[in-house]
């Protein structure tokens, strides 16, 4: 009972909170066609709580904000001399403005699926506007409402409102990019000191699987000698390699141990926007090639502002693919475009580079572990070829996606499919 006690408490005091800043702004007010008829900013409030708010009671906070604002009306009337009755009859219609306005915006919010882009979510807010100006005055003057001159009014006033809001949102989420440039170091660092951690293991984790990979290879060339010569003392020596590598085994094991003490110890990180992580992520590629170089240019293009609760997963297949394109290209200039649009129950991310490609006799093998086109021959140096293994694991296994090849004329392109539960839209 306690806790619904306070889930109401909490409500109320939202609801209170956000019809109070819209009582103050229709402060700021204009009278038009008549003497009675008020345009004002309150009206302004409703669509950015809608836009900004999380759960606004957007209807709610219309009909407390519309009842609270023709008080505010009637009191400033009254002191002005005005007798009561009068004074609430000119402003009691405003009331209908707010209430139209919040069921309208509450409807539109459902219809478009709570959609944040302003090329939608503007033009809506606008067509609001008018029609319930349109129905405030209607009751105001009646046929006269609907005379090409008031139209024209309304329509303007419905234009220039959603200009006005136009201005303050793109101000707010300019805003909200400064507040994380001043986060970001903080957050950075956590990233940093999660990636020293996995790198201090993964250099023993690298040994020992090379190691691993020898003693494999010394096993099976004795195993191929002693099937041939069938000699017993080789057969021994085959047995003790084979105790060396379970030995590896387990160190490699308690190495993997170790990293996921460290990618633990980070788990409890709240989520993050798509916008921030790529905007981590061009960063720390671009700092991370410094020293070779190469300059390693990050550019995306998304339709939906993304919200993920698993912020390295994602982190880690864009890094992997983007460290691909870094060896492939031939120059010291690389240039990564990840662009993203919703596909029906999925997004789909597109992730393109500069570099010569990808050939086709190659297409089909380039997912499959240690399979490198990458051979260095004046070293003998060869990749290893565990990027895009590692990249089709994250995503199918974790993300529970799909992750294929694109077609482009010029450089490599992979097309990532995740299902919409992996990512919020807000």
């Amino acid at each position: 009972m306690n806790a619904y006690v306070l889930a109401a408490g909490g409500w109320i005091k939202k609801v209170l909170l956000l019809s109070l800043i819209t009582v103050i702004f229709a402060q700021a007010n204009l009278h038009i066609v008549n003497d009675i008829f008020v345009i004002s900013l309150g009206s302004i409030c409703l669509p950015a709580f809608v836009y900004l708010v999380d759960k606004p009671s957007i209807i709610a906070v219309s009909a407390v904000s519309g009842a609270a604002i023709v008080g505010t009306r009637v009191l400033a009337a009254v002191s002005g001399g005005m007798a009561a009755v009068s004074a609430f009859n000119d402003s009691f219609p405003e009331i209908l403005f707010y209430i139209v306005s919040g069921l309208l915006l509450y409807l539109f919010d459902k219809f478009t699926g709570h959609s944040r882009k302003l090329a939608l979510f503007i033009p809506g807010v606008m067509l609001i506007d008018y029609v319930s100006n349109a129905m405030e005055l209607f009751s105001r003057i009646q046929r006269q409402a609907w005379e090409l001159d008031s139209q024209y009014l309304l329509i303007t006033v419905a234009v220039v409102r959603g200009l006005i809001l136009l201005l303050f949102l793109l101000s707010v989420d300019k805003y909200r990019i400064m507040l994380l440039s001043r986060t970001h170091a903080e957050r950075y660092n956590r990233l940093i000191m999660l990636t020293s951690k996995l790198k201090g293991e993964l250099v023993w984790m690298n040994k020992n699987i090379s190691g691993i990979e020898d003693t494999m290879s010394t096993a099976y060339s004795l195993y191929e000698d002693l099937e041939e010569s069938g000699q017993e003392r080789c057969a021994k020596e085959a047995l003790s390699v084979a105790k060396d590598v379970h030995e590896i085994k387990k160190e490699y094991i308690m190495i993997h141990k170790g990293i996921a003490a460290a990618v633990e110890s980070e788990s409890g990180t709240e989520g993050m926007q798509m916008s921030e992580l790529f905007m981590i992520l061009s960063e720390s590629v671009h700092e991370e090639y410094r020293d070779s170089g190469k300059n390693i240019t990050v550019l995306t293009q998304s339709d939906d502002r993304l919200f993920t609760d698993d912020p390295y997963l994602f982190l880690s297949v864009f890094h992997n693919l983007i460290a691909n394109s870094a060896e492939a290209v031939e120059g010291n200039r690389c240039s990564v475009v990840i662009s993203e649009h919703r596909n029906g129950d999925s997004f789909i991310f597109s992730v393109r580079d500069n570099g010569p490609g990808i050939q086709k006799e190659y297409e089909e093998q380039i997912f499959e572990p240690r399979f490198s086109t990458k051979i260095n021959y004046d070293t003998g140096e060869v990749n290893r070829g565990l990027g895009l293994s590692v990249v089709k694991d994250i995503v199918e296994k974790d993300l529970e996606g799909s992750i294929r090849l694109g077609h482009t004329k010029k450089g490599a392109e992979f097309i990532i499919s995740v299902p919409d539960e992996k990512l919020q839209v807000i």
